[in-house]
């Protein structure tokens, strides 16, 4: 087994960790989730830290370690600064990637989670406006991947419009004005019942 390997990851969130590291949270295409030990990447000189920040896509080479494997380079390839740079975007890229980070294990690699997941970013880089539809559409795709099926247990008046998600992109799925306008009542319906089991 070799020491070392490469990831194309996603940056899911970072943590400090002692005086000058940091533990950066990925979900990459070869592994899956990983928490990897960025060492002296506080520091102001530090050539890691940069590459490493949440909602981008970096190139890592990574160390396998005794407890905690460690990141030894990394190259962002993509920082989604459309995203960083408006609000709403930036709260609809860390709803989904929180979610990700919550409903799934670390080494459990599935490449269609992680195509999602670069699908879905794109998707919020380069459009303008139904960040909330593209939201809920891939909340849906990813519980459905993890084998959840939000259509089954959906109200039966929404299992249609979840099924259409999953069988379709999230570019179609925001053209279609009939499925968007049930998915706004959708969230309407979501958000009531959050706001209900949390009182």
């Amino acid at each position: 087994m070799s020491a070392y390997y490469n990831l194309k990851a996603i940056i899911l969130k970072r943590q400090d960790f002692k005086e000058d590291d940091l533990l950066v949270t990925v979900y990459s295409q070869e592994k899956g989730k990983l928490v990897l030990l960025a060492r002296g990447a506080k520091k102001i000189k530090s050539k890691l830290a940069g590459h490493l920040e949440p909602v981008s896509l970096s190139y890592l080479n990574v160390a396998n370690g005794r407890s905690i494997d460690q990141l030894i380079g990394a190259d962002m390839r993509q920082s989604y600064g459309k995203i960083k740079n408006n609000l709403d975007k930036l709260s609809a890229a860390g709803w989904f990637l929180n979610l990700l980070d919550k409903m799934t294990m670390e080494n459990h690699p599935d490449p269609r989670i992680f195509s999602l997941t670069q699908k879905y970013l794109t998707f919020l880089e380069k459009e303008s406006k139904n960040y909330d539809i593209a939201k809920i559409s891939a909340g849906f795709k990813l519980l459905h991947l993890l084998g959840l099926n939000p259509a089954g247990k959906a109200e039966i008046g929404f299992r249609d419009e979840i099924e259409f998600i999953i069988a379709n992109n999230i570019d179609e799925i925001c053209l279609n004005k009939k499925v968007i306008t049930r998915l706004e009542k959708l969230e309407v319906v979501m958000r009531h019942e959050t706001k209900t089991n949390q009182s």
